[in-house]
């Protein structure tokens, strides 16, 4: 996906995102999950995939991690540094498509809301697994809110490519992007990430002046002592 692209979208406003200050219905899933978390013996610091504006970062900062996101645009980071004011978090400017910026074994938990549609190939897919697998703690967790091909918006943009893969090409937005399953997800992480929960969350959304009922995903791994993933 271009960065002139998402740097257009924190001027345009195509999506609500971009613009909404309440976090994504995901964040519910992963507070259910916080005796799991405080239970991971590593440093309290959370990383922000794709973090955007902030929106998601700023409500997890409630938990007691340090945050630190995490987005390839600058004017996301902005809004960002906005949303989370002047306390300890870190904002960085990188992309999940090239080796994270961090130590090994920096976090205990790695967040990615609707950010890993952005990864279209399982070659790099597989490639940012063995990253968020790096900066992880051992026991550490990853934990992804994602679309998937039964999304109500989504499902009439869908075309399915000789890989079985699920791309789709939003003609108000210009994003190209690919939804997944959760059974994929896990098979792509495997053996070095084991699912420990997942859901599906329903909710209806004006796109485009109509209203169209979205189905998402939530997941949450366990970082495994097996190798790092293939």
């Amino acid at each position: 996906m271009s960065r002139d692209l998402w740097e257009r979208e924190y001027v345009n406003h195509s999506i609500s995102s971009s613009t909404n200050d309440r976090p994504s219905h995901g964040t519910a899933f992963l507070r259910k999950h916080l005796p799991r978390i405080s239970q991971v013996v590593g440093p309290p610091r959370l990383l922000d995939l794709g973090c955007g504006g902030g929106r998601n970062a700023a409500d997890l900062a409630e938990t007691g991690l340090a945050i630190f996101g995490m987005d390839f645009a600058h004017r996301p980071l902005l809004a960002a540094r906005t949303r989370l004011g002047p306390g300890p978090s870190r904002l960085v400017q990188a992309s999940m498509k090239a080796p994270l910026p961090f130590r090994d074994g920096a976090f205990s938990l790695v967040t990615a809301f609707t950010s890993l549609e952005n990864v279209t190939e399982d070659d790099r897919l597989r490639a940012l697994a063995r990253e968020v697998w790096r900066v992880l703690c051992p026991g550490g967790l990853f934990f992804a809110y994602f679309l998937t091909p039964d999304d109500g918006y989504y499902l009439p943009l869908i075309n399915r490519d000789g890989d079985g893969r699920n791309l789709t090409f939003d003609p108000v937005t210009d994003l190209r992007q690919r939804v997944y399953r959760v059974e994929e997800l896990s098979a792509l992480f495997r053996p070095s990430f084991a699912l420990v929960g997942a859901d599906r969350i329903s909710f209806p959304d004006i796109r485009s002046g109509a209203v169209h009922q979205r189905l998402l995903a939530t997941a949450i791994w366990q970082r495994s002592e097996e190798g790092e993933p293939e």
